[in-house]
């Protein structure tokens, strides 16, 4: 192995133990901080009811949470009577989910501490595979995308949202956040993709396409995070709650996060 190689194989260990610590710290108090504020409220709720419509968990299925977190997701999946397994990387986020599942009576639900480019499941184990928020913290996420893709049964559903580089919030952080303003953005790892992209990617990785759709039409969260007061802040969002049914259909591209439905084809 030559020089190159190894210094690239030492970058991207230092990448991956950036990102565990970085979801490690973020775990502690993580629903006290969405509740803290409005805005940052309105955008999990939105993404959770959107990305679990898509998925539409049933009686009986096998459902693989995948960066499960602080098992956001969770609980909503288990009432419908399935079988749910959550998986993340970070030990803080799996402890924070324990604790979190425990509180609701959730006894029995398995969380494992584990790498989505390298998942400990059999082939085609699951009939589902959700991964919200999460694929754009996988340096190697065509990688992942092919774990899903053996651990999923033929025809089984994947479903996937991913913040949008297109939205108004992709404004604000790549050009004014990081261009304009040369600021440096908060994650060691963070790389947003437009629905096309998103697209692209899995049907390169053997899935096809079902359903794309778009979450939260906030205008952006420079201004909504840091300049409005509470009050302009749920004014705000009355508004935003109207429009979100017209444009999730009509312009999912814009949308803060964008989100899709994909299935596992026999054959690659």
């Amino acid at each position: 192995m030559g020089k190159t190689d190894n210094n690239n194989n030492m970058h991207k260990r230092i990448h991956h133990s950036n990102i565990i610590e970085f979801f490690d710290v973020m775990s502690q108090g993580r629903n006290d901080k969405i509740q803290s504020n409005p805005i940052v409220e309105y955008e999990q709720r939105i993404r959770a009811n959107t990305v679990l419509d898509l998925l539409s968990p049933k009686q009986g299925e096998k459902i693989l949470d995948l960066g499960c977190g602080n098992a956001r997701d969770i609980a909503y999946i288990a009432e419908q009577g399935s079988e749910v397994i959550g998986i993340d990387i970070s030990e803080g986020m799996i402890a924070e989910a324990s604790s979190d599942l425990e509180k609701l009576g959730y006894n029995n639900i398995t969380l494992e501490i584990g790498d989505a480019t390298q998942l400990p499941y059999t082939d085609s184990e699951f009939d589902k595979v959700l991964c919200s928020e999460v694929i754009e913290h996988i340096p190697n996420a065509d990688k992942a995308l092919s774990e899903i893709y053996r651990v999923l049964k033929p025809n089984g559903k994947l479903v996937l949202s991913t913040p949008n580089p297109k939205s108004w919030y992709g404004f604000d952080r790549y050009v004014i956040w990081e261009r304009i303003l040369r600021k440096k953005w908060h994650h060691p790892y963070d790389h947003w993709r437009s629905i096309k992209e998103l697209l692209h990617m899995t049907e390169q990785n053997g899935f096809m396409t079902v359903r794309k759709t778009g979450a939260c039409y906030v205008p952006g969260f420079l201004v909504t995070y840091f300049v409005l007061p509470g009050f302009l802040q749920r004014l705000l969002l009355r508004f935003v709650r109207m429009i979100e049914p017209v444009f999730s259909r009509m312009l999912p591209q814009y949308a803060y996060m964008v989100c899709v439905a994909v299935i596992k084809k026999k054959t690659k």
